[in-house]
């Protein structure tokens, strides 16, 4: 055997990356998947085997709990929480009647038929002149909405979801319009966001004047669906994605840029979108921990599951951010080559900075069959301490961050927090919802207080931390200088941590070489 073989033979052959699209309709994923990051695609409803499945619905708990150590699929359980308006409604409601300044983002919300009876009192009191928007709990891309001012259009035992309109939002070029905001949840427990950089600024179609029982109809002028504008004929498709401020739909940096020319705050704009998105997702962080960890306990890297969630955010009159509504399956369809650019770029960008590769699939094929090989030469399950428990995962913690400090792409990472004191600010709202939950599940044993820091961070913390958080993100989180040594120091120790699983296995390898050459010659001398 010659010495080339022979090194040949000792490489570790890495395994394939192989992703399941059998449940998407969506061709941009398939294209990602098979055209950009060159990996396997089977389309089996019956296969597990796989590294990636890829869904356009809800993921059950029962799925994840019989997922492998390597394996991610692009849900959580229980996002509907968060993902149905009726949930969103009832989650964000209990915030702010603790914290009303701090989730004052969100529209007043009501859910029938149970609430019936306050949307009564509101509408004889301080709501005599509103006009409400009624939208069917389940329906989605605009289907079944309608404006009112009176509740006598509204079947009381219907189940809607009731919210205050908005009558006086921003306006570009005398059009409404809102943001397609794409948010990555790469953990619950604790939570990991991601905010993309690029989104969609979706454009109504009609002129807007404030509603009136003449113009309650006219949708193309109220709503900024796409779905509904798009068959408008005033609708302008994006033909050149080198022109992507121009039509109905259009990028949100494109818009952004246009407000900046405008003299707008900018950066105080971002700032604000990305504590509504923090805020919103702390009020969800208890029952999205209870479904993951009751499904996998023993995944202590936090990284089985992710979500790209769709926030859409409208600007009122005087530039303040709304939450209108959250997406757990936001639409990937790709009508124009704007569409195409921003979403294949925004999956490639997710994939990438989930670790989806083949070196870390075998380094967590490698971990599990070590702890299997240990199991049976004890003859136990091995059972780890608290403190061996916390010591793995801060290390698990410190590779994600050295991995994704280093394959951002598009993203920005907004939680958890660079400085104590916003963790602190945060760390309220995760107290209260934990409450909620516990009261919810009949599991809380105590009721302890949740300290309430009133304001937003940059009035309510000590040292000077309003000067530094009121500044533009960048100087917030850190200088170029300094983050570009933070981020080069945690990606030399994660290829260092990979490169020493890799060598071991060489090394395991090239013993087993030896042993088996030695046995060879023992059979010669024999024979």
């Amino acid at each position: 055997m010659s010495d080339s073989e022979t090194e040949q033979q000792r490489k570790v052959v890495l395994p394939q990356i192989i992703m399941n699209v059998f449940d998407t309709q969506y061709q941009v994923v398939r294209y990602v998947g098979q055209e950009i990051l060159k990996w396997k695609l089977i389309g089996d409803p019956e296969s597990w085997d796989w590294d990636v499945y890829w869904t356009d619905s809800g993921v059950p708990a029962e799925m994840l709990s019989k997922m492998k150590q390597h394996q991610k699929v692009n849900h959580f359980p229980g996002m509907y929480i968060l993902a149905r308006k009726n949930n969103l409604g009832k989650q964000l409601t209990k915030m702010r009647r603790r914290f009303p300044k701090e989730f004052k983002f969100f529209p007043f919300t009501w859910m029938l038929p149970s609430d019936v009876q306050d949307l009564r009192e509101y509408m004889k009191g301080k709501g005599r002149d509103e006009t409400l928007i009624v939208k069917p709990e389940a329906s989605c891309q605009g289907r079944g909405i309608f404006l009112t001012k009176t509740l006598e259009f509204i079947t009381p035992t219907e189940r809607y979801v009731v919210q205050k309109y908005l009558s006086n939002p921003f306006l570009i070029d005398g059009l409404k319009f809102d943001f397609r905001i794409y948010v990555l949840v790469a953990g619950c427990d604790p939570l990991r966001i991601f905010i993309y950089t690029e989104g969609l600024a979706r454009f109504a179609t009609e002129k807007y004047v404030p509603p009136h029982l003449s113009n309650y109809d006219e949708l193309c002028m109220h709503l900024t669906n796409y779905a509904i504008n798009k068959n408008n004929e005033n609708f302008v498709f994006n033909e050149d994605v080198q022109r992507m401020d121009v039509g109905h739909k259009r990028s949100m940096s494109s818009v952004f840029e246009k407000l900046k020319q405008e003299g707008r705050d900018i950066d105080q704009l971002w700032m604000d979108i990305k504590q509504i998105i923090i805020k919103t997702l702390c009020s969800a962080q208890p029952f999205l921990k209870h479904q993951y960890t009751t499904s996998q306990p023993n995944n202590l890297m936090n990284n089985m599951c992710f979500e790209i969630l769709g926030f859409d955010i409208i600007l009122d009159n005087s530039f303040m951010p709304i939450l209108l509504e959250v997406n757990h399956s936001p639409s990937f369809t790709t009508d124009s080559p704007l569409d195409q650019y921003i979403k294949a770029n925004l999956i490639e960008d997710t994939l990438v900075l989930m670790n989806v590769n083949r070196e870390e699939k075998f380094r967590l094929i490698q971990e599990k069959q070590q702890e299997m090989q240990k199991r049976i030469l004890t003859g136990r399950n091995i059972r780890m301490t608290q403190e061996d428990r916390k010591a793995i995962i801060e290390q698990y913690q410190l590779m994600r961050d050295a991995y994704e400090d280093d394959h951002l792409g598009g993203y920005e990472k907004i939680y958890p927090c660079d400085e104590e004191y916003e963790t602190e600010y945060y760390s309220q709202f995760l107290g209260y919802a934990s409450d909620i939950f516990e009261e919810s599940t009949g599991t809380k044993k105590i009721q302890l207080p949740s300290r309430k820091i009133t304001g937003s961070p940059q009035k309510s913390l000590k040292h000077d931390a309003a000067k530094i958080y009121a500044q533009p993100l960048r100087v917030v989180v850190q200088s170029q200088q300094s983050q570009s040594r933070k981020t080069k120091q945690h990606t030399l120790l994660y290829k260092s941590m990979i490169q020493q699983q890799i060598q071991q296995e060489q090394r395991k390898i090239q013993i087993m070489m030896k042993q088996k050459e030695q046995l060879q010659q023992k059979q010669k001398y024999i024979k």
